[in-house]
């Protein structure tokens, strides 16, 4: 018997109404009543409803999927938060996934199928999640890929559900203890006589969705079974190697498929730069320092009275203008720690920030009937405001920063201030000292202000101030979600930052969104991740994600919306940085693939197909980027900066407390 609506499990979750149900029992929508306004899906198994044959095995199945998926963390996969039973019924408490599932793209599509560049979008992230699965120890396999069990998102993010048949690879086992899967879609071997299921086995089920997904064609509805049309004959208008892809991944003897998701992205997907496992493998040799252009003191040895004389205002002149020792200001503080001076905060009457529409602040691992559809093409940037308001204008508009300067953040994270600085870590400023955190700072171009987040308002919003700290300014205002870590488009129109809903994860994949500065519109770039950066010319965008399990740097191009994959580390790779000429990104790795302690700082130069070492030590980590060949970056010791080549390491601003640079020139 379905529950009532208002009825409450474990005096804590209201029903709100049915989503679906199923042989073993119904999914319904709840509220959390411990934490008002947020919404979850419960999936019910009744036993009841089952023969009594196989009653045991249900509720073991059961059992199986929450406690398999309460130990996974992944953006691809929905998230269990409870699991009990009551009434003689066992009920799994999971995230609530708004969308559709693939099965009902599909069906609303034109003629049941996709366009490619869809369908390779959404199997991109089927072959995140799947990697993730199978990089586990044990390994595991998912069993049941099929449209029915992929849930796409309103911003074409999918999430995969209903585990209730996956399972540890075993080594050494010869076959399964139990054949399952669905008609179409599940490999030959989970019928037995065929050794027991790997991870080729979703490999198989991973063609055949992208087979339904260009060609329109249901492998259920195949009269002879395992035997599907050629792609090509079907889709004449697939690219080869799609075609391709999908003919190798679906041969019914494992040992013809690919041997891997991976080695399956690798042949439909442009091939990832690798990088070096570790610090102990080889670094590409840093070109030599021109002699005397080191940060320290020059040589004077040897050198006759006129001759120093004449080095003397050379170097002189050449570290002024490269911004490294500017003339230190009466006002130059010590090296302490900055001192934070508390400011006031307005916001005058023309000043509205943008009203943004608000993410639902949960998802679904079950269907919502109620859900618009996605549109056409996932790959599609959709404008998500609901409203346009007036950029806000500054009341007064300081001329540029004259001179190299740095922007940084202090404090413990979670609980810091803005601060500005020379370009050699004198003439420390607060710009944005609220008793609030403010945090994650950039440059507007020309350096008359800075973009950064904040919670002053309740939840982390965009704010803008003045490079003298004057007239802070609210860009977005919502309540139920947090927009955090801008980076301000290089001519100044755009600002690119990441949306979550209030209170999650600080470290947590978002949604990309553009603001555009000039009517307040905003605008989804399809895509999850964390910290996005412009390149210089403003036609792409870096972003770290954890969608494969690890951090690794991405690049979207805006033009043909379209992202690949730049890392593939062993450990994790984070916050990007471009290089002034938009050939190189920088990024750290971290300690170990289970931290986020930042290590050691690379650079990959996209040209030369080559990635170089630059430093290690201390905790280095968060690079940013100057024209001069110097990057600078924050470390145990506090923010340093060091050459591209990986020389004249040196020490800016002590202090861990100090972290986050960013140059301006």
């Amino acid at each position: 018997m379905s529950l009532a609506t208002g009825a409450v499990l474990q005096g804590r979750y209201r029903i709100q109404r049915q989503l679906g149900g199923g042989g073993m029992g119904e999914v319904y929508f709840a509220e959390d009543t411990r934490l008002p306004g947020r919404y979850c899906a419960i999936k019910e198994m009744s036993p009841e409803q089952l023969a009594p044959q196989d009653r045991n095995w249900a509720i073991q199945a059961f059992k199986q999927e929450a406690q398999l998926l309460a130990t996974l963390r992944h953006p691809g996969l929905a998230a269990v938060t409870d699991f009990f039973p009551e009434g003689g019924n066992w009920y799994l408490v999971m995230e609530f996934v708004e969308g559709e599932s693939l099965e009902e793209r599909l069906s609303r599509a034109s003629k049941g199928r996709l366009s490619a560049q869809e369908a390779l979008h959404i199997t991109r992230q089927l072959c995140d999640v799947l990697e993730y699965l199978h990089s586990l120890n044990p390994p595991i396999i998912f069993r049941d890929l099929k449209p029915s069990n992929v849930m796409v998102l309103p911003n074409g993010q999918i999430k995969l559900i209903d585990f209730g048949i996956a399972r540890f690879f075993k080594q050494g086992q010869t076959r399964d203890t139990l054949n399952m899967g669905t008609p179409g879609y599940a490999a030959p071997e989970q019928y037995g006589g065929m050794g027991q299921t790997d991870p080729r086995t979703d490999v198989y089920s991973l063609g055949v969705v992208l087979y339904r997904m260009v060609t329109g064609y249901d492998p259920a509805a195949a009269v002879t079974p395992f035997s599907l049309p050629p792609t090509e004959n079907l889709a004449p208008d697939v690219p080869s190697n799609v075609a391709q892809a999908i003919s190798r991944s679906k041969q019914l003897q494992p040992e013809l498929r690919y041997n891997s998701v991976r080695e399956m992205r690798q042949a439909l997907f442009t091939p990832t730069t690798l990088l070096p496992p570790d610090r102990r493998a080889r670094k590409s040799q840093p070109s030599p320092a021109a002699p005397g252009r080191g940060i320290g003191k020059g040589m004077w040895i040897g050198v006759g009275l006129a001759g120093v004389a004449l080095i003397a205002c050379a170097i002189l002149a050449l570290l002024y203008l490269t911004g490294i020792f500017p003339p230190r200001s009466k006002a130059a503080t010590t090296e302490q720690p900055p001192v934070v001076v508390p400011t006031t905060v307005s916001v005058a009457p023309s000043e509205q920030p943008t009203e943004l529409s608000e993410s639902p602040t949960e998802e679904t691992a079950a269907t919502s009937t109620s859900t618009p559809p996605v549109g056409a093409s996932a790959e599609k940037i959709p404008p998500t405001a609901t409203h346009r308001a007036p950029t806000p204008t500054l009341t007064r508009t300081p001329p540029p920063v004259s001179g190299p300067q740095l922007v940084f953040v202090s404090g413990n994270v979670g609980a810091t201030d803005i601060y500005v600085a020379g370009a050699d870590g004198r003439d420390r400023r607060c710009v944005a000292c609220q008793s609030c955190d403010e945090a994650e700072p950039g440059w507007f171009p020309g350096g008359r202000a800075v973009v950064y987040q904040s919670d002053c308002g309740g939840s982390y919003d965009l704010w803008q101030v003045n490079a003298d700290g004057s007239n802070p300014t609210q860009l977005t205002r919502t309540a139920r979600q947090d927009e955090r870590e801008p980076d301000v488009s290089p001519d100044g129109k755009s600002v690119v930052f990441r949306v979550n809903a209030k209170d999650s994860e600080r470290n947590a994949d978002g949604d990309l969104q553009v603001l555009t500065l000039a009517d307040g519109r905003v605008s989804s770039l399809g895509e999850w991740g964390r910290a996005p950066v412009w390149s210089p010319d403003g036609q792409q965008i870096a972003f770290m994600s954890e969608r494969s399990g690890r951090w690794q740097i991405y690049v979207y191009n805006m033009p043909t919306r379209t992202t690949r994959q730049m890392t593939t580390c062993s450990v994790n790779c984070r916050w990007p940085a471009w290089s002034p000429d938009g050939d190189a990104v920088a990024y750290h790795t971290t300690t170990s693939a289970s931290s986020t302690t930042a290590d050691t700082i690379w650079y990959a130069q996209l040209s030369a197909g080559r990635v170089v070492e630059v430093v290690g030590g201390a905790e280095a980590g968060r690079p940013s980027w100057s024209v001069n060949g110097l990057i600078v970056f924050n470390s145990t010791r506090g923010i340093e900066v060091i050459r591209a080549n990986g020389a004249d390491r040196r020490t800016l601003i002590s202090s861990d407390q100090n972290w986050a640079p960013e140059w301006l020139e």
